[in-house]
């Protein structure tokens, strides 16, 4: 993973030194690798909505091959050959993301180490630099920075970036649910995600730094957008 930590802590580097702005820096840095990963999303969403279309002809075969799992096997395979659909399409992606995600996040949680590596002071500058309300990216964003004279216990809470990064996971999520036909136990399942995930996302505000804060959220922003475009021209072909 610090290859993968290394080359983004250096792209960010480099972003910074011509923007000057580690908050927009990490906006920029945000928007380039979500385009770096786009074909990978698309193909999972592709994936994803090829799942959720024939799911309903899985179920049918469920239902009446009920207890005779070697025949819903078989005419599953069948169905999916039919559809021209690789039931491994859609964790592929995510395999392959995975090492680039975690590089990117120690990059961002380890400014210190892969993006201002040997220079100290450099490092001072850009994350105790003020972004909009945040007094320092390097900390995490609490209600303080916005209500310092609060009370202990008000200014202690998890700020407005993990707020708004929630509030965005939440809404990302439901928009991705896009297969009505799925199973009960799938559907609550996604559904209990669609809850606990934001959740963490929100108690992580308290201790992680506000720049990644910053990343995830601008990351969800360019999200929606992306599904939003998908599901335009899904409707569209249909």
């Amino acid at each position: 993973m610090a290859i993968f930590a290394q080359f983004f802590g250096y792209l960010l580097g480099l972003i910074f030194n011509l923007v000057k702005d580690y908050g927009v820096a990490i906006i920029i840095f945000t928007l380039i690798t979500k385009l770096i990963l786009l074909p990978l999303t698309f193909k999972q969403l592709k994936s994803s909505k090829e799942m959720a279309a024939i799911q309903p002809k899985i179920k049918e075969i469920q239902d009446k091959y009920k207890g005779n799992q070697e025949k819903i096997q078989q005419l599953t395979m069948e169905l999916y050959k039919e559809h021209n659909y690789n039931p491994l399409s859609g964790c592929l992606p995510i395999l392959i993301q995975m090492p680039i995600i975690i590089g990117l996040f120690t990059a961002l949680r380890q400014p210190e180490l892969y993006v201002f590596s040997g220079n100290p002071e450099l490092l001072v500058s850009a994350t105790q630099d003020a972004f909009l309300w945040v007094p320092n990216l390097a900390l995490p964003d609490l209600i303080g920075n916005v209500l310092p004279n609060g009370p202990e216990w008000l200014i202690a809470l998890p700020g407005l970036l993990p707020i708004t990064s929630a509030a965005l996971t939440y809404f990302q999520m439901s928009t991705m649910n896009t297969a009505p036909a799925a199973e009960g136990a799938a559907n609550t399942q996604m559904k209990v995600m669609q809850t606990v995930f934001p959740v963490m996302i929100l108690f992580w505000g308290k201790s992680l730094s506000a720049g990644l804060i910053l990343y995830w959220t601008i990351g969800n922003l360019f999200q929606i957008g992306q599904q939003y475009i998908m599901n335009r021209q899904v409707k569209g072909d249909a």
